[in-house]
């Protein structure tokens, strides 16, 4: 056969990329494709009704003078650090404490893996409900002598709550990463460091935490990427409001090209999200590089 003339390594080459092609495929159909239209698309001006005109850099010049756009922005900002900062330390608690030998350990993992297994949108219906002034969040506040609060039409309250459920539903996800770091770093360096005579807290400062940098740094940067690019609980709770209090960036996106048909806009604000998560990433890069997996 044909086939057999190739070497073996030509032959576990192809096969390794016919394995990949699929996801490959994927990849340059629904991510890169798209891409690359949306940043064509943010030097046009286009209403879906009409052809494309090239519109040069005037959608980019529209988006920065709309102050929509800059309130978006903040909007997203304050959600990052507000879902991101609670998520890294709860996280990396719940790690520390899934890593000890407790009794029924295999139960509590799967149990609080239960938020990232629900679908997205099943758990911003859920919280709607929960956040209803009549819900059970008001209820369970009422046992502590606070009074009803409607914490979806507030501006004051809104997005507290949407960064609520980012964190609820962060922490597990970010937590099973932590562990896989925590398990990873070899029992001799503790227990060497108790033969020195390091406590529990000297062992998790100079121990734990040195090798535990590159999974911290990862998860800081996976972290803020995933709360930047928040859509649906905004989308399905709030529609936004309050008066624009949780119209995250990707939400301004979605309203400027489908309830204004402004493509070219919000392709150009797309292209502003894009560059900051590109920004992140580079961070993320140069962090992990002096983290020591360069």
């Amino acid at each position: 056969m044909a086939w057999r003339r190739f070497s073996l390594h030509t032959r576990l080459a192809w096969a390794g990329f016919l394995f990949v092609f699929p996801a490959l495929l994927h990849l340059i159909a629904f991510k890169l494709y798209p891409m690359l239209e949306a940043f064509r698309l943010s030097f046009y001006q286009y209403d879906l009704m009409s052809p494309p005109v090239f519109h040069g850099l005037e959608n980019y010049r529209a988006v920065w003078n709309n102050p929509l756009f800059h309130q978006s922005f903040w909007v997203s900002f304050k959600y990052m650090f507000g879902v991101s900062i609670p998520e890294w330390f709860l996280a990396l608690a719940l790690a520390l404490l899934l890593n000890r030998h407790l009794p029924g350990r295999a139960l509590i993992r799967l149990a609080y893996f239960f938020p990232i297994a629900m679908s997205q949108i099943v758990v911003a219906l859920v919280w709607k409900f929960m956040y209803n002034p009549l819900g059970v969040v008001n209820t369970l506040l009422g046992y502590v002598g606070i009074g009803r609060i409607n914490w979806l039409t507030t501006e004051e309250t809104a997005l507290p709550a949407l960064i609520l459920i980012g964190i609820w539903r962060g922490i597990p996800l970010f937590g099973v990463i932590y562990l896989a770091g925590l398990q990873a770093i070899p029992r001799e360096y503790h227990e060497a460091a108790r033969v020195d005579g390091a406590g529990a807290w000297q062992s998790f400062r100079h121990v734990t935490i040195p090798l535990l940098t590159p999974t911290i740094l990862f998860v800081m940067v996976m972290s803020l990427l995933s709360a930047m690019k928040v859509f649906l609980n905004p989308l399905v709770m709030t529609e936004g409001g309050p008066n624009g209090t949780t119209r995250v960036l990707p939400y301004f996106i979605y309203d400027t090209a489908f309830a204004y048909h402004r493509m070219g806009e919000a392709a150009a604000a797309s292209m502003v999200l894009f560059a900051f998560a590109f920004a992140l990433t580079l961070v993320q890069l140069r962090l992990l590089r002096r983290g020591g997996l360069e």
